[in-house]
């Protein structure tokens, strides 16, 4: 990270910096794109499992007779529906309870000195 009393060229550390800010921010959106992604996809199975189980305590066969499938498979499909469910939303919540808020300090910490340097080099530009 460029320091004020670094001996680069503003532009060049403006530059720098810019592109370090950019790769962190990617991190941290991805970070935060694999989190929403498994919740969500938890959410969706665990729903999907309530149903099939609310249809097989319900003794509706005709939700399973349709699809084509035995009693059996789906309370097998339910269970396993279920689990990867459960599984995926633990995944979720460890993710959001570590959320990597290091990262995101930093990257507060580098828009801050990019806007400094931006400051820095108006007020050296309106200099005669």
């Amino acid at each position: 990270m460029p320091h004020s009393d670094n001996c680069e060229p503003i532009d060049v550390q403006l530059r720098n910096l810019r592109s370090s800010i950019s790769d962190l921010g990617y991190e941290v959106d991805s970070f935060k794109a694999k989190t929403a992604a498994a919740l969500g996809l938890g959410v969706f199975l665990l729903l999907l499992s309530a149903g099939a189980a609310y249809d097989l305590i319900s003794a509706k066969q005709l939700v399973w007779q349709m699809l084509g499938v035995s009693r059996e498979a789906l309370t097998w499909i339910t269970a396993i529906a279920g689990s990867v469910a459960i599984g995926l939303l633990l995944y979720g919540l460890l993710l959001t309870k570590g959320a990597d808020s290091d990262a995101r300090a930093r990257l507060e910490q580098m828009e801050e000195e990019y806007a400094e340097l931006v400051e820095r080099q108006n007020s050296l530009a309106q200099k005669p």
